[in-house]
């Protein structure tokens, strides 16, 4: 009975946690119609296991401590937007425990399943990177420049291969990418400038005016940093989960 009751949490939380991250591929937010639902029900689900017995209220107490706790330093320090704390926290709400016997999340016995979920997340999310790298190697091989018209350090170059790409000024608005640099005056000209942290909360639009502002530096193209919803790798992480710690030490090897 309490894997039951594990597994219909699991399966609703991955599908509401699924139609948000959706929603945030496609429009850069998540109604807050899908977590009044999710978390109504949610709720539900994880009252009827309490009072089923098939799980402890410090457990969920726990969890949901850990969820909060981890969601407001991400979101103070930029990292996690309003939906990645809301999933985060939702997961921490609704699944408390991987529904196996024996939570063997990352070498860890009962470990909070919103801390795997985290550390899975996380591991996905590096592999992002690499794929921006294997792209802008493409572009190099082609012979096109991507650092052209702005002195960077070695450091810098290196570090911008993995995390921005170069793109057509009139496009960064529309493809929603992070803006990599900015325009500055410098003596009375305006001079290129990298952008080395933007928040998940940040309004673009100001960076875009920027840049538009003086669109005579970007007509070869401007960096920009592309971005995949950090729900998007929760989801996948939640999806991951029944692969226990097979899944992760894969994932390690591979980044």
């Amino acid at each position: 009975m309490s894997e039951l009751f594990g597994w219909v949490s699991f399966v609703f939380s991955l599908g509401v946690l699924g139609y948000a991250s959706l929603q945030d591929v496609r429009c850069r937010q998540v109604s807050n119609w899908v977590w009044v639902i999710g978390y109504s029900m949610g709720s539900i689900i994880t009252l009827v296991t309490l009072a089923a017995k098939t799980l402890s209220a410090s457990v969920v107490c726990l969890s949901l401590g850990c969820a909060a706790g981890l969601g407001l330093v991400l979101f103070c320090s930029g990292f996690y937007g309003g939906a990645d704390v809301k999933a985060l926290i939702y997961v921490g709400l609704v699944v408390p425990l991987l529904p196996v016997s024996g939570n063997s999340g990352l070498g860890f016995l009962d470990l909070p399943l919103v801390l795997v979920v985290f550390c899975y997340a996380s591991v996905l999310a590096m592999v992002w990177p690499l794929a921006i790298f294997i792209l802008n190697l493409k572009d190099a091989l082609r012979g096109d420049n991507m650092f052209e018209g702005i002195k960077l350090s070695l450091p810098k170059k290196v570090g911008l291969l993995f995390t921005a790409r170069k793109v057509p000024l009139e496009k960064l608005e529309s493809l929603r990418y992070f803006p990599a640099e900015r325009a500055v005056l410098q003596d009375g000209e305006p001079t290129r400038r990298l952008v080395h942290f933007v928040k998940a909360e940040t309004d673009l639009e100001k960076y875009f005016a920027n840049l538009e502002q003086h669109k005579d530096l970007y007509q070869r193209g401007t960096l920009a940093s592309p971005t995949i919803p950090t729900i998007c790798f929760l989801t996948l992480a939640m999806a991951s989960l029944p692969l226990g710690n097979l899944f992760f030490w894969v994932a390690m090897a591979v980044f």
